[in-house]
């Protein structure tokens, strides 16, 4: 299943939050549950929000990831990919 982690985080940057992803997102245990992937970011600088987009079994499985990851989850919102029809981008998580 897809989830989004909705985080307020004042201040942050796309670039600042690129770097300290790799930190916090490819360590060791950072995602907790091995069913947990994260699979990107949406960042919004200028409202200070960022949604951190997981494919995992449960939403608790998101909430400890979150909480490894150090990323201030305030909300896990179920989520479903809805690609364009005529994109040829892949999708999160290879969900056609």
């Amino acid at each position: 299943m897809l989830y989004t982690a909705k985080c307020y985080w004042p201040g942050i940057t796309a670039g600042e939050f690129e770097r300290d992803a790799t930190l916090r997102f490819e360590q060791p245990g950072a995602y907790g549950a091995a069913e947990t992937q994260y699979i990107g970011s949406l960042v919004f600088a200028s409202d200070g929000l960022v949604l951190c987009i997981y494919e995992a079994a449960s939403r608790a499985a998101v909430i400890d990831a979150a909480r490894r990851a150090r990323i201030p989850c305030e909300r896990i919102i179920d989520s479903a990919w809805l690609p364009a029809a005529d994109t040829p981008l892949s999708t999160p998580g290879g969900h056609p």
